[in-house]
């Protein structure tokens, strides 16, 4: 949900504003699609301490970039079109062009991406988790593989269940992504 506000947010304001503002979104965009994901939430997680709130940030901070790229890219194509131009020469304010006719548009492609930002969440914090750098007082899948790690020889399940619990989860993501794909994605649906 973070990193989808986020998203949705910068990349809205860049294609709506245009000009100066696109561009320094944009780069801000590029630059934090550069810097290395799992590395980058170590850090923050190392910084800010093992708390669940701190994980979702860090997870936040890294996943949204995607997002704020299909979100500009899907209203560059929308700002355009007729049913905005109408708008436009009725004088309908700015934001309610952009809240009320352009966002609910632009919505099914990044609602799509968003169950795939998710998937990668549970990764992140699996990773986390494992590396001992998780909320201790929280359950996790990747502790559990963490912790089991050191019995694999004699209990190997202790560290294959969560294992295969993180694929499933992260695989059953992805398919409903997909599924949202063809759901609202109209060129698909006559397939």
């Amino acid at each position: 949900a973070a990193a989808t506000a986020i998203g949705v947010g910068v990349g809205a304001l860049a294609a709506w504003m245009g000009g100066w503002i696109e561009e320094l979104l944009m780069r801000v965009t590029e630059l934090f699609q550069i810097i290395p994901n799992v590395v980058f939430v170590l850090t923050v997680v190392s910084v800010l301490g093992p708390h669940i709130g701190n994980i979702t940030l860090a997870v936040g901070l890294v996943s949204w970039p995607p997002i704020a790229r299909l979100t500009r890219a899907e209203f560059l194509s929308l700002k355009e079109r007729e049913f905005v131009q109408a708008c436009r020469a009725v004088a309908l304010n700015p934001w309610r062009i952009v809240l009320g006719e352009i966002l609910p548009n632009a919505l099914p492609p990044v609602i799509v991406m968003a169950s795939l930002v998710v998937a990668g969440a549970i990764l992140y914090e699996s990773v986390v988790s494992f590396l001992g750098l998780g909320d201790p007082n929280i359950a996790s899948w990747g502790r559990m593989v963490g912790e089991g790690r050191s019995l694999i020889r004699s209990s190997w399940y202790l560290s294959a269940v969560p294992g295969v619990a993180i694929m499933l989860v992260v695989l059953a993501l992805n398919l409903v992504g997909d599924g949202l794909n063809d759901t609202l994605n109209p060129k698909l649906r006559k397939r």
